[in-house]
């Protein structure tokens, strides 16, 4: 429609837009080839749009949509160069965009960290927390402090696992019922698990798998809500439950 209303071989911002738009869905339904396709035509017609050396917050935005496509595709090298490639159009921008700036630092944590880069994905997420006031975003500082128990769990730096797995779980629990808050609350109990695991506390450890894995369950019912995260979370649920189970008589808790 765009097309038809600007010309056919016209540059505008409306139609670039549009393109990400398009991208969107084709990440959501899982074809990365055609959002990745939609993506690039977006970001060359914003390029041609407002120069190839200029810095504009809609190339920042697509970049860090361009990050996220290849981190689902486990292309973390492109991913971490995308990503900052939107750091450096928005650090150039007039303007803060510090909910841009937020969501680009926990994505390119969230890629760091499926790369085992525990302490520089930490470091950036301590910068977004900063960044994201406690009376605002819960859904974002619940991420964050999700993220950040990772990291303090593969670094072995229990109390800080414990206490931001615990602020998640806080901040998740006084959110809206939704698919992502079972999801998420499903990830952060399961964490937990794993830090009483690594505490020696079975019987807690077992107890919160449960709950992880009674939470992805239910999620698994409705399969038209089943999304690759999910398909992926519930085998490591149901694992991680069954092999505390089995393993019950060899622990005692401390």
């Amino acid at each position: 429609m765009y097309k038809a209303v600007y010309g056919e071989g016209t540059n505008h911002n409306a139609i670039a837009a549009s393109y990400r738009g398009i991208a969107d869905v084709y990440t959501d339904t899982g074809e990365y080839t055609k959002s990745l396709h939609y993506l690039t035509l977006s970001l060359d017609m914003t390029k041609a749009i407002h120069g190839d050396n200029t810095t504009h917050i809609d190339i920042a935005y697509t970049y860090h949509k361009l990050g996220r496509l290849y981190h689902n595709t486990d292309q973390y090298t492109h991913s971490v160069h995308c990503y900052n490639m939107a750091l450096v159009q928005r650090d150039r921008c007039n303007t803060a965009h510090l909910p841009l700036y937020t969501a680009v630092l926990v994505s390119l944590s969230q890629t760091l960290i499926s790369s085992s880069d525990y302490k520089h994905a930490k470091g950036l997420l301590l910068l977004a927390l900063k960044h994201s006031p406690t009376d605002y975003c819960k859904d974002t500082r619940a991420n964050i402090c999700q993220l950040l128990g990772q990291c303090c769990l593969h670094l072995h730096q229990y109390r800080k696992c414990w206490k931001y797995l615990y602020s998640a779980l806080c901040y998740y629990e006084s959110l809206p019922s939704s698919n992502w808050k079972m999801k998420s609350l499903a990830q952060v109990h399961l964490y937990i698990s794993y830090l009483c695991l690594h505490l020696g506390h079975v019987s807690q450890a077992i107890e919160h798998s449960g709950l992880a894995l009674d939470l992805v369950e239910v999620l698994s019912v409705d399969k038209g809500n089943v999304t690759p995260e999910i398909t992926r979370l519930y085998p490591d649920t149901k694992h991680m439950t069954l092999g505390l189970y089995s393993t019950l008589t060899l622990y005692v808790d401390v």
